[in-house]
């Protein structure tokens, strides 16, 4: 199967040398990259530009902006088998200054436009692929989760929604759920048990009904 990932944090200019950026590491990425390749997969790896990286050696291409990766999505999401969309990208994005914001001021006002949801896009470009999204959520009960991740599932036509929460995120503290239109599909603590949870349910997705 030809699997497109995504991770890492986007990176957006509030000025020539200052950005909005977010806590994404990229490590689940790199986990869920390794994992693939060891079920014999063909990967093909987005990454921002300071994502930890996988063991393995796939196809890679790395992005800066949430602009650069729509580019890069809307070029490799076509030819894919299977999209796993775990790039934490901005919600809103600045409205970039010209040159440098002078620090001598006692206070910045900065003006956030929304963003557009990339992983709403993904549908369109790959009508017949298995398309999977990750939500995070911050300190949530698992109801109030699964609820988060039945909208998005619905919301962007996907197959499959990792669920996340910002309270339990660290290598081998890391839970998930994985949610499938008719609820958990799999549970998982530690990111290394979270990529091989993933890349099993997309086997089990692929095989026909």
């Amino acid at each position: 199967m030809r699997v497109l990932v995504t991770s890492g944090g986007t990176r957006e200019p509030i000025d020539d040398v200052r950005l909005l950026t977010n806590a994404s590491t990229g490590r689940l990425g790199a986990r869920m990259v390794d994992a693939l390749l060891e079920a014999g997969h063909q990967v093909t790896l987005l990454h921002g530009v300071t994502a930890v990286l996988p063991e393995g050696k796939p196809e890679r291409a790395v992005f800066g902006t949430s602009r650069q990766l729509r580019d890069l999505l809307r070029l490799h999401t076509p030819s894919a088998d299977a999209v796993l969309h775990a790039a934490a990208v901005s919600d809103f994005l600045p409205e970039k200054r010209t040159g440098k914001i002078s620090s001598d001021q006692q206070t910045l006002t900065l003006k956030l436009s929304r963003a557009p949801k990339l992983v709403e896009e993904l549908r369109d470009l790959a009508p017949a692929g298995l398309l999977v999204g990750f939500k995070l959520t911050s300190g949530l009960a698992e109801g109030a989760r699964i609820e988060r991740a039945l909208g998005l599932l619905d919301r962007a036509r996907l197959d499959m929604v990792v669920v996340n929460d910002a309270t339990a995120l660290e290598e081998h503290d890391h839970e998930a759920l994985l949610v499938g239109v008719d609820g958990i599909l799999a549970r998982a603590r530690g990111k290394l048990e979270v990529a091989q949870r993933v890349v099993e349910a997309l086997d089990s997705l692929s095989q026909p009904a």
